[in-house]
C-alpha cells in the first residue's frame, strides 16, 4: 500500500463524507482517534489528517486503511497531503481558520460537576455560555462589569440550575477563564475556580469579563456555529427544562424571531419554536435530506420538522433530538410517513423502498433513535 498513490479527488471525497457524517461519527465509523498534532485545513475547517488519508485510500485499494496499517505524521500523511496541495498544520502550529473547531471542542469538554443526589450534570458553565452567546447574538458589548454579570448570571442559575445549585457565578466564570474561553483583561493573578478565596477575589477586583475576542467574534458572525453550540448545550444539560423559555430568557428570541403562525400559499401552517430556529441555524438552513437551501429576499428558508409530532396523540417533545431541518417538500413527506429515517440515519422512501441517502448532520446536533423508532412504528407504518 502506498499513500503516495492518493489523488486529490479521493481526499476531497473523504472530506465530503466527514462533513456529511460529522467528525465524531466519521472517526467512529472508521476506528480513528482524534488528531492531536496534524490537521488538514480545507475551506476554513480543520480535519483529522490521518483519518482523512486512511479513508481516502479507498480510492486506491478499494477499502479504507485501518489506523494500525500506516503511520501518521510529517514524513507520511502530512507529506502526501501537502504534495496534493492541502495545508496540514504541524505540532505547535495553529491554523488561523481552526478557531471554529477549537471553540466546538472546548464547548464539548466543559466537564461540569455531577450532582451527588440526582446524578445530573451541573448547569453553571452551560448557562454562563448561553448567557454570553445571547449577548453576542444581540450585538451587546463583549465585556461587562462584574457587578452586572454576577447579578444576571445569579438569577439565571437560580431559575434554570439544579434545585440544589447555589447561584455562584464566580465558579463558572473562573473555570471558563482557565479553560480558554473567558476573558478577564488586565488580571494575571486569576485564582482557580476551586480556590477558597475565589469569591473574595472577584468581589475585590470587580473585573470586566466576557468571552475571549476570538470566541465572541465567531458566535457573533457565524449563526450556524452559534446555533450548533446552543443546540449542544440544550441537549446535553437541560433535560426536562422548557428550552424555548430558556432561549427567550438568555435573549436568543430576538435574533431570528420565529412567526408563531406562518400561512403559506398552500395553506400549510408552520409553527416554528425558538428551538427549531436554532436547529435550522445549526444546519445553515440546508435540508438534511436533499441538501437544498431555499433563498428568499431576506435570507434563507427551511422548516423545523418534529420526528415524533407534537400534541395528541403522539405528544412528541420540543427538544433537539426530536427536530430535523428540512425543506418544505421533505417536511410534508416526513409528516405523512412517506419518508422515514433508518437507525443508520438513511432516509427511505416508504412507497418504493428506495434509499434517499444519509441525513446531512452537523456536530453537536444528535438525533434521538427513540424518536426515529417511534416515527417508523407509528407514523410510517400507518401512512
Amino acid at each position: 500500500m502506498a499513500l503516495s498513490d492518493l489523488r486529490r479527488e479521493m481526499v476531497l471525497a473523504a472530506i465530503d463524507e466527514c462533513d456529511k457524517l460529522g467528525r465524531d461519527a466519521f472517526l467512529r465509523e472508521y476506528g480513528y482517534r482524534p488528531a492531536l498534532d496534524y490537521f488538514l485545513v480545507h475551506d476554513g475547517k480543520r480535519y483529522d489528517s490521518k483519518a482523512i488519508a486512511g479513508v481516502a485510500y479507498r480510492g486506491v485499494g478499494g477499502r479504507p486503511l485501518r489506523p494500525d496499517e500506516f503511520s501518521g505524521g510529517n514524513a507520511t500523511v502530512a507529506k502526501v497531503l501537502g504534495g496534493l496541495g492541502f495545508e496540514v498544520t504541524k505540532p505547535g502550529q495553529t491554523a488561523e481558520v481552526s478557531s471554529v473547531e477549537d471553540l466546538l471542542q472546548k464547548v464539548d469538554s466543559l466537564k461540569p460537576a455531577v450532582s451527588p443526589t440526582t446524578g445530573a450534570r451541573k448547569r453553571h458553565r452551560p448557562l454562563t455560555l448561553l448567557w454570553a452567546i445571547g449577548r453576542a447574538a444581540q450585538g451587546k458589548p463583549r465585556l461587562r462589569r462584574w457587578e452586572s454579570t454576577h447579578r444576571e448570571l445569579g438569577r439565571l442559575i437560580e431559575e434554570f440550575g439544579l434545585e440544589e445549585d447555589r447561584p455562584t457565578p464566580e465558579s463558572p466564570v473562573l473555570w471558563l477563564h482557565h479553560h480558554g474561553l473567558w476573558d478577564l483583561p488586565g488580571h494575571a493573578d486569576v485564582p482557580a475556580a476551586s480556590d477558597r478565596h475565589a469569591q473574595q477575589w472577584m468581589k475585590e477586583h470587580q473585573p470586566d469579563s466576557g468571552l475571549l475576542p476570538w470566541a465572541y467574534e465567531i458566535v457573533t458572525d457565524r449563526e450556524d456555529v452559534r446555533a450548533q453550540i446552543v443546540v449542544r448545550l440544550l441537549g446535553a444539560y437541560f433535560h426536562g427544562v422548557d428550552h424555548n423559555r430558556l432561549l427567550a430568557r438568555v435573549g436568543l428570541d430576538a435574533v431570528s424571531p420565529p412567526a408563531s403562525r406562518r400561512e403559506m400559499i398552500v395553506e400549510r401552517i408552520i409553527r416554528d419554536s425558538l428551538l427549531s430556529e436554532q436547529i435550522k441555524g445549526a444546519h445553515d438552513f440546508h435540508c438534511q435530506i436533499c441538501g437544498d437551501r431555499l433563498a428568499l429576499h431576506r435570507g434563507f428558508y427551511a422548516e423545523g420538522a418534529h420526528i415524533r409530532p407534537l400534541g395528541k396523540p403522539h405528544n412528541g417533545p420540543d427538544e433537539p433530538g426530536n427536530l430535523l431541518c428540512l425543506c418544505p417538500n421533505h417536511h410534508v413527506l416526513l409528516d405523512r410517513g412517506m419518508i422515514t429515517i433508518q437507525a443508520d440515519l438513511t432516509a427511505k422512501d416508504t412507497v418504493s423502498g428506495a434509499s434517499l441517502g444519509r441525513l446531512r448532520v452537523v456536530q453537536n446536533h444528535e438525533i434521538s433513535q427513540d424518536h426515529l423508532d417511534y416515527h417508523r412504528q407509528n407514523i410510517a407504518k400507518q401512512s
